[in-house]
């Protein structure tokens, strides 16, 4: 089989195959409602018949028959009275809570992902984009324009560190840095592309470039410059989230940010940031 080119990544596997030898699995673990409660209840730890069918609302005889047939699978299992997964029940319910999860970041955010430029959100974070379904569009609306804007300060204020990478760049939000850094004791640290830097450094005035370098050579705060386009602008703090994107016509949409205070998408973030940092060099004015 040719290979094919995902991303940076050969993909010499044919799936169209494998998706032939295991429709089966994939048809019986994820079509019937029944056994997706099941499978996610049991995911939790062993369950008596009583605790499912209290949780899931589902007949005795109905959980009866599907849990026989779950155990006939080797996907569960029975001790006493209490059900549970074994190992291949874990890794298949594992994936379909995976998938559960994508599904919901996908349907839920649809306004923005299309039209919207993913290109620079890595494979491995693609495949985890799951993790930002616990999260919330914040739109422009008529009389509110500045409303993401309003929230994003909102969000990064009391945080204990901002890590951030954009493609455009708002000298206004050094003088909140500053006071946060100063005030505060918060660690700073700012990827920005060698383009912003460029523009920066040219139409900056000498009173502006001296309050900037003040503020770079504190401790707590860190520039660092990445030579690539990026089209993607997002902050990310001990507690939140915040993410935007570009158009597919390259122009930055200032009207949707994406945020969230959920663990899942604060790591996220976390990690693509840290993808963005490796690629980074420190930044000297």
């Amino acid at each position: 089989m040719p290979k094919i080119l995902v991303g940076a990544i050969y993909i010499t596997v044919n799936y169209l195959d494998i998706y032939t030898e295991t429709k089966d699995l994939i048809k019986y673990t994820s079509s019937s409602a029944v056994r997706v409660k099941i499978l996610i209840c049991l995911y939790k730890g062993h369950e008596t018949m009583s605790d499912l069918k209290n949780v899931t609302g589902i007949t005795s005889s109905t959980l009866s028959h599907n849990l026989s047939d779950l155990e006939r699978r080797k996907i569960s299992a029975k001790e006493g009275e209490k059900y549970f997964l074994t190992p291949m029940g874990k890794i298949i319910t594992i994936n379909l809570i995976e998938n559960i999860k994508t599904n919901s970041a996908v349907t839920k955010f649809q306004r923005l992902w299309m039209g919207h430029d993913l290109s620079c959100i890595p494979l491995h974070l693609i495949k985890s984009i799951g993790n930002l379904y616990n999260s919330e569009l914040v739109e422009s609306e008529s009389g509110e324009i500045f409303k993401p804007h309003e929230t994003y300060q909102r969000i990064i204020s009391g945080s204990k560190y901002i890590k951030g990478v954009s493609p455009i760049f708002r000298f206004d939000y050094i003088g909140l840095y500053q006071k946060l850094v100063v005030e505060h004791d918060i660690d700073v640290e700012l990827i920005l592309t060698q383009d912003i830097v460029n523009q920066t450094m040219n139409g900056i005035e000498e009173n502006g470039l001296k309050y900037l370098q003040d503020f770079m050579s504190r401790e707590k705060v860190k520039f660092w410059v990445i030579p690539d386009d990026v089209r993607i602008a997002f902050t990310v703090t001990d507690k939140y989230l915040s993410l935007g994107l570009f158009h597919e016509n390259g122009t930055y949409d200032n009207t949707k940010d994406l945020i969230s205070d959920d663990h899942d998408a604060v790591t996220w973030g976390n990690q693509l940031f840290n993808y963005y940092r490796s690629q980074a060099e420190k930044l000297k004015l």
